[in-house]
């Protein structure tokens, strides 16, 4: 079986969407079964794929090798919303793709309950603001005694569900009363409305009748490649102190992948492949040595899926520091050194910037400077 593990070496928006994409059309060159793994995070994962065709797509739910055939596993460590699922599913079915999901039981579920908290506390933060994409997901794992894993709220009544959410709502409004903050108006209608909550139920019921829920990760064992798809970058990892607390909630490099297959057999090749723009992107507040103005990267360039919002703001860049991200990437890749995985750099956006320098760690480099997977070559 082969293993590729995408992981973003930066803060996100590196093109991990692009190269997931580009390993799952190998795999189908090579007649393989392939199966894309989600395993941190959630909807706030924006990677773009662009097909020959000029078809453009950004994956939040569902692997960026769908249009390669690939079908996605959300594993245990995945945060699902059924509002955004739905959504992205409508969008797919437009264009005749219908993608086949396999869920781990115990993935938890956003609500619109923990999605209008987050962006009520956000806004209260004012210029102390954390960054944060308003999905949310660090608000749905605080939200432990209330956390029903997707199993519960699957395979539940309306009824049953309806008061799970009643719960949910409770615990919001005690939740804003113990941080005293007081809701705006605007959301406090939205908290207390009834139509809410029938809504989500729908989106549940949606999402039940589109996807496979299964209680382990041996669906991986069925596949002749897994792609281990992070969300968000190294910089952002949920350990990496020294951004507090500009971070995301979850690990984004090789921890949960190498968690997750340790008790799989037959595995005959392991490649963990860094993924970076030829110069650094930021989308949201916090820490970014080197910032500077989008002039002196490429006043011309256009990014069509980080634009501004009330959340995040407008994508900030600043120039690559070669040391530091050698140091980030070889540090985050000594645990797969146990594997005797292969370490692989993917320098996308090559076009957009000028960058000459080697990377002599590397076993293997890509280099990419389109958007679509054909873009992509070794070098």
């Amino acid at each position: 079986m082969v293993i590729k593990i995408v992981v973003g070496a930066n803060f996100g928006d590196e093109g991990k969407g692009l190269m997931t994409d580009y390993f799952c059309r190998q795999s189908a060159l090579r007649g393989e079964k392939c199966l894309v793994v989600l395993h941190n995070g959630g909807a706030q994962r924006g990677h773009t794929v662009v097909t020959p065709e000029e078809h453009r797509h950004v994956f939040h739910h569902f692997g960026s090798g769908t249009f390669a055939g690939a079908d996605t596993y959300l594993s245990g460590d995945f945060i699902l919303n059924p509002m955004v699922f739905r959504q992205e599913w409508e969008e797919l079915e437009k264009i005749s793709v219908t993608p086949m999901v396999y869920v781990n039981y115990e993935c938890r579920v956003t609500t619109p309950f923990d999605m209008i908290l987050n962006q009520i506390l956000e806004g209260s933060r004012g210029s102390s603001r954390h960054g944060s994409c308003g999905m949310g997901i660090q608000e749905t794992i605080i939200r432990d005694v209330y956390n029903y894993p997707c199993e519960i709220w699957m395979n539940s009544s309306d009824k049953t569900k309806r008061y799970y959410l009643e719960k949910v709502r409770l615990y919001v409004i005690e939740r804003l009363k113990e941080l005293g903050i007081e809701a705006p108006e605007g959301w406090s209608k939205i908290i207390y409305s009834d139509v809410l909550i029938e809504n989500f139920i729908s989106d549940l019921n949606f999402v039940c009748e589109h996807i496979f829920i299964i209680p382990d990760n041996n669906i991986i064992g069925r596949y002749d490649c897994a792609v281990f798809e992070n969300g968000q970058g190294l910089l952002l990892d949920q350990n990496n102190k020294e951004y507090f607390p500009h971070l995301t909630p979850s690990n984004t490099g090789v921890k949960n992948p190498l968690e997750i297959i340790a008790w799989m057999q037959c595995i005959d090749d392991v490649e963990v492949c860094y993924v970076t723009r030829t110069y650094l992107t930021r989308h949201g507040a916090g820490r970014l040595d080197g910032e500077c103005d989008k002039s002196e990267i490429n006043p011309d360039m256009q990014d069509l899926t980080n634009v501004p919002n009330p959340h995040q703001g407008t994508l900030r860049y600043a120039k690559l520091d070669k040391e530091a991200l050698t140091a980030r990437i070889l540090k985050d890749f000594r645990p797969a050194r146990l594997w005797n995985a292969e370490l692989s750099l993917a320098i996308t956006h090559t076009n957009e910037f000028p960058f000459e320098q080697k990377f002599d760690f590397a076993d293997k480099i890509y280099e990419s400077d389109g958007e679509c997977y054909t873009s992509v070559q070794k070098v």
